[in-house]
């Protein structure tokens, strides 16, 4: 008897364990398959369970592991949605998307293959794909107990399509999270790999549990050694100009969080040495995760409808560019709090150049209209001093100088500007605080061009553009403003935050293209099963 509720206790545990496995992969799906070059991709991405981030990427490679273009995506309940714009130079062929989050590296990664077709090259030039071979694909279990309702074999062009999902109660209490509702124009000559890979070599990084986190490492260049107690600048050019700062520790780190930013911005960072003559460099660590171990890909001929339905879609594209048909309508960020400030904080004096006589250079800017500003250039060694209006004596100190928020320390960078250079100048006629930063004066130019071309090239500082949190969008009503002008939409519905109800309503209308349409229901339950339901129909 005891043996009997042993072993029934020891197959209990096993259901238990069953019943509360780990997500242990991420679910990748893309609106379409098939694409050209210059659309955009659109993404939703469940996680798996107990992620530490709030932060995940979203990535194009090719076939040879570079990476194209990527994404940073706010995580919401496990979930993540967003889109990539797919570059208009590149050429017809498979591509990989990659999913995966940045303080492992890319230990684990789901990778979902796609198709695009360059819009200006046609396929001339292509007769055959290379498509994945040996990819274990990721497992989807198909379910009867989503049920697509309501919708009819075939719809005529612009027309209105009214179908419903009905969850059976059941299901309903083991979903987790949203589920992806969509309707596009699908291609059966082209059926995608997804598969998961775990790479145990995947550096470590820090963990982005509030934003994007920029870091690299300063070093001596005589040495080459890492370089300590370096402070180590990064600045967001802006009529408010975004400044951190960090000081490097003894194994010459630096870690930078941008939590307040979205879309596209640019940065400049930077760092001094501790004497005039220590010469520094500056690396950023690698952004996004390697390519890895590159999967097998096996050439075959192109299909002759696979080559006929690309035909048609590049012209459908082309002509959405030629008439602005967007695709998505962008949301506004989340309400954040702005200083009425810049850091260096309220300008003692705000001076407007442009509102007086045209002066020829930074000299004679300060000698006429800075007040408490000395600029001198004698033999080609410029200085710059700030009164302390407290003191009623010039701090000994150089001040903080600054182009567009820009910390600089080469006076050779200003000398030469004039007033048709310059925006404003605020000036700051005492001693100012940042941290642990003294700041004995601010002198901040702000410039008419903000294009930093003044800025010298050097090892010790780096210019970029981040792609930071990306903003929230959703798909873009259609807008046809002329009857003539036809509606060629191949993605008719994309809600991938649907909240699951036992009755769910689908409801778009169909563009004047022809061809196979899928209605497709995605959603993960509680034990980290992907489910999906799926039905087509035919728009004539």
């Amino acid at each position: 008897m005891k043996k009997i509720i042993l072993i029934f206790m020891f197959l209990v545990s096993i259901v238990m364990v069953g019943n509360t496995q780990p997500k242990s992969s991420y679910g990748l799906y893309t609106d379409r398959d098939v694409y050209v070059s210059g659309e955009t991709l659109l993404a939703k991405i469940y996680l798996p369970e107990g992620t530490p981030s709030h932060i995940v990427c979203l990535d194009l490679v090719n076939q040879f592991g570079t990476r194209i273009t990527g994404a940073s995506l706010v995580i919401s309940n496990s979930e993540a949605e967003g889109y990539l714009q797919l570059p208009d130079s590149l050429s017809s062929g498979t591509y990989l998307i990659r999913t995966y989050q940045k303080h492992n590296a890319g230990k684990l990664k789901t990778i979902r293959e796609i198709w695009i077709s360059n819009r200006f090259d046609g396929l001339e030039k292509t007769s055959q794909m290379k498509r994945l071979v040996n990819a274990s694909s990721l497992l989807e279990k198909s379910t009867s107990q989503l049920e697509i309702i309501n919708l009819k074999p075939d719809y005529k062009t612009n027309s209105k399509v009214e179908a419903g999902v009905k969850i059976d109660e059941a299901l309903l209490k083991q979903l987790d999270g949203n589920l992806l509702v969509s309707v596009a124009q699908i291609d059966d000559s082209f059926s995608p790999s997804v598969f998961s890979v775990q790479d145990e070599k995947a550096r470590e990084g820090i963990i982005e549990r509030k934003g994007i986190i920029i870091s690299g490492t300063v070093t001596d260049k005589k040495t080459a050694q890492p370089a300590a107690d370096i402070t180590v600048y990064l600045t967001i050019p802006d009529s408010l100009p975004g400044f951190q700062y960090y000081k490097t520790q003894k194994d010459g780190r630096f870690h930078f969080l941008l939590d307040k930013y979205y879309g596209s911005v640019q940065a400049v960072i930077q760092c001094f040495g501790n004497t005039p003559l220590q010469r520094l460099n500056i690396k950023l660590d690698e952004l996004y995760a390697e390519s890895g171990a590159l999967p097998e890909f096996r050439t075959q001929a192109l299909p002759e409808e696979f080559k006929n339905n690309i035909t048609r879609n590049i012209a459908a594209v082309t002509f959405r560019k030629v008439f602005n048909q967007d695709v998505l309508t962008f949301l506004a960020p989340p309400q954040k709090v702005t200083e009425p400030y810049p850091y260096y904080g309220k300008a003692s004096n705000v001076v407007d150049p442009q509102l007086f006589i045209d002066l020829p250079d930074f000299t004679e800017i300060s000698r006429e209209l800075l007040p408490g500003v000395k600029f001198r250039n004698y033999n080609n060694e410029p200085s710059l001093l700030v009164m302390n209006t407290s003191m009623h004596a010039y701090f000994e100190d150089k001040p903080l100088i600054l182009i567009d928020g820009i910390p600089i320390r080469d006076l050779n960078v200003i000398k030469d500007m004039g007033s048709v250079d310059i925006d404003r100048i605020d000036i700051c006629q005492n001693e100012r605080f940042y941290g642990d930063l003294r700041f004995p004066g601010v002198v901040a130019i702000y410039t008419t061009k903000a294009d930093y071309s003044r800025l010298p090239e050097s090892t010790q500082l780096i210019r970029l553009k981040l792609e930071t949190i990306q903003l929230p969008t959703k798909l873009a009503e259609p807008v046809v403003t002329e009857p003539t002008v036809p509606d060629l939409r191949q993605l008719l519905f994309w809600n991938p935050s649907t909240k699951p109800n036992q009755d769910l309503s689908v409801v778009c209308n169909t563009s004047t293209i022809q061809g196979k349409f899928k209605v497709l229901v995605r959603g993960r339950l509680k034990d980290g099963t992907l489910i999906f339901s799926e039905k087509q129909f035919e728009v004539k």
